[in-house]
């Protein structure tokens, strides 16, 4: 899935490439950029997600912090996903 922005006067639309339908208005045109970038930064943080937890099975014992990272990054995958 793959979106862009298309802005007019007042508005930021966000549009899906495919079908041309339109995902959301931002009545904030500098918010537009960040919402079409959704789909492109929940995949990205997939790949990390599994990258930290592929070196977590190699390395073994890590820091809390790292744990911390792995509990935040999958509750917002599951938010992302509407799990939660």
């Amino acid at each position: 899935m793959k979106w862009y922005t298309s802005n007019t006067a007042t508005q930021g639309l966000i549009i899906e490439e495919e079908t041309g339908r339109t995902i959301a208005v931002s009545y904030d045109k500098a918010d537009a950029e960040l919402i079409a970038s959704a789909p492109d930064l929940l995949d990205a943080l997939r790949c990390c997600l599994d990258d930290l937890e592929n070196a977590i099975d190699l390395i073994g014992e890590v820091p809390d912090c790292v744990h911390s990272s792995v509990y935040e990054a999958r509750k917002a995958i599951a938010e992302a996903e509407g799990r939660i």
